[in-house]
């Protein structure tokens, strides 16, 4: 089987493995993607689906260009979002103090329209095959209180409903109406610690029906910081959406974070030592542009070192 085979060779990567890469970027549609020092080629994908036995073909050249990324991950069974036929979804599940992470790492192999680096043709049932040095993708933390990185079942701020109209019902996600621009928005003006423009990369966004983070970087190093960062931030982030005391109780909070919090009308107001260190990690990222950029429409991340 196509996803056992691939999960082999991610169980084979070593934990010092480096990747093979260049620098990351988001062009003006706001999708991010890292240079490779080497083109990969892609099969023809059917419109309908990448298939797991299509991604044996190329995984080994993905394996062996960003192993770091990919470290202690697994290929998810079911993608999720299971709207995203043409990527592959891999998942670590990692620890915190009171929490546990789903790191995710969507990566997207569909032709995004280069006809220079088309290898054969597409047609109505395939997308080109195509040669590339770059991927295209979104890495997220997400908050949970299980066990195990498969299925991934978030601590949930916003609850699905159903709604009757035009003789239909419609069920969505509440939070399908919430202005994530918005909420970065205020997390900045309680936190004062996002340097890259909101509305272009947050770094909080509503997916999975929760608050997750947006991780530019995804080794193991930059993993462990953020979680140490984002989980007493989601604390503060959830205590304003749901009863937080009934799913942990604050007591057990402040026991596991001393001195980061007071509690106000139950929800969770950071304190300095919290605010400090939260400040300290989000600084350490800006955009560079220079004039090939601003051409091809491209920011490139700035990553200063810990």
């Amino acid at each position: 089987m196509s996803t056992t085979v691939i999960n082999s060779m991610l169980n084979a990567i070593p934990s010092n493995a480096a990747n093979k890469t260049g620098g990351i970027y988001i062009n003006i549609v706001k999708n991010e993607f890292i240079i490779l020092d080497n083109e990969i080629k892609i099969p023809r994908i059917a419109v309908t689906s990448l298939s797991y036995d299509d991604a044996l073909t190329f995984m080994p050249s993905i394996v062996s260009l960003i192993p770091a990324f990919l470290y202690n991950h697994i290929l998810l069974q079911q993608r999720n979002p299971a709207n995203e036929l043409h990527s592959l979804h891999f998942a670590s599940l990692l620890e915190g103090k009171l929490l546990h992470f789903y790191h995710i790492l969507r990566i997207d192999f569909k032709f995004g329209g280069d006809s220079s680096s088309v290898i054969q043709p597409g047609s109505n049932d395939y997308y080109p095959s195509y040669t590339t040095n770059r991927l295209y993708y979104k890495s997220r933390l997400i908050p949970t209180l299980q066990y195990s990185p498969e299925p991934i079942i978030p601590i949930k701020l916003i609850q699905s409903i159903t709604t009757e109209s035009d003789q239909f019902f419609h069920t969505y996600a509440l939070f399908d109406d919430v202005d994530t621009t918005k909420v970065t928005h205020e997390l900045n003006t309680l936190l004062h610690a996002f340097t890259i423009p909101e509305n272009l990369y947050p770094f909080v966004v509503f997916d999975y029906y929760t608050a997750c983070m947006n991780i530019v970087y995804p080794d193991s190093h930059e993993l462990a910081w953020a979680i140490a960062v984002y989980e007493p931030l989601f604390l503060i982030i959830a205590s304003h959406y749901i009863d937080l005391n009934a799913i942990i109780p604050y007591h057990a909070i402040k026991k596991a974070f001393p001195d980061f919090f007071t509690i106000v009308n139950d929800k969770l107001i950071p304190e300095d030592n919290l605010l400090n260190m939260i400040q300290t990690y989000f600084k350490r990222f800006s955009f560079s542009r220079d004039e090939q950029c601003m051409l091809k429409g491209w920011w490139q991340f700035v990553i200063a070192p810990q």
